[in-house]
């Protein structure tokens, strides 16, 4: 298989979306003066978040209204008077600076970048994920940049797909791969646009999707093998 065009998810792929994203929440708590048990209140503020993007991904909320909504829900559910627009706002500035790599992505993603077409394609909110991405030591390494609240259309809907091939001037299918952690995002949605998808899956997930990813991995390195 000849590639020439890769398409990299960035949270949970390149980026350690895990880390950002837990110590954006410590720090927005320890702003509004929150205490208590912060694993307790991380978790369900993770079960929040996750149902909102799920939410996002079908297209039944707005990134505009995501942003907000998943606070609200969160100080409703844990009996917390905070405005939730003002702790959003504290949320996503903090998230903005987490640039933590994940193990071998630059060494991978700057091995790649000389032999291939590198983009990066994420359902991240556009401020933050231009914040993460040019404070890191991948700021040079893509040829473009797609983000769904730009476009209007998230993985793994169709749209944000046509819309990448539109800007790569339309290449073959079989030209181009996507490689990302997501099942239900990056290789459903690669799969039902026709392309070739490669899971990341260093924590060993079982699938339980009913089809196959065209490759899996546990390691970014071993993206070498493949390409």
């Amino acid at each position: 298989m000849k590639f020439r065009y890769i398409l990299f998810d960035a949270d949970g792929t390149l980026f350690d979306y895990e880390h950002a994203e837990m110590q954006a929440f410590k720090k927005t708590l320890k702003t509004f003066h929150i205490k208590g048990d912060i694993d307790n209140l991380h978790s369900s503020y993770k079960k929040i978040n996750y149902a909102i993007w799920k939410d996002f991904e079908e297209h039944k909320i707005s990134a505009e209204k995501l942003r907000t909504e998943r606070f609200k829900r969160f100080l409703n559910k844990e009996n917390l008077s905070h405005d939730y627009i003002k702790m959003s706002s504290v949320y996503i500035d903090y998230l903005s600076e987490g640039t933590v790599l994940l193990e071998d992505a630059l060494e991978t993603i700057e091995y790649l970048k000389e032999r291939y077409s590198i983009s990066l394609i994420t359902n991240g909110l556009a401020d933050v994920q231009y914040s993460r991405i040019n404070k890191s030591l991948l700021k040079k390494a893509f040829d473009h940049i797609f983000i769904s609240e730009e476009i209007g259309y998230p993985k793994p809907m169709k749209e944000i797909f046509d819309h990448v091939f539109k800007v790569l001037g339309y290449p073959d299918k079989e030209e181009v791969l996507i490689v990302g952690d997501s099942f239900r995002s990056d290789i459903v949605g690669g799969k039902n646009f026709g392309i070739k998808t490669c899971w990341f899956n260093p924590k060993k997930f079982q699938n339980e999707n009913g089809f196959e990813p065209d490759y899996e991995i546990e390691k970014l390195l071993e993206l070498r093998a493949i390409l």
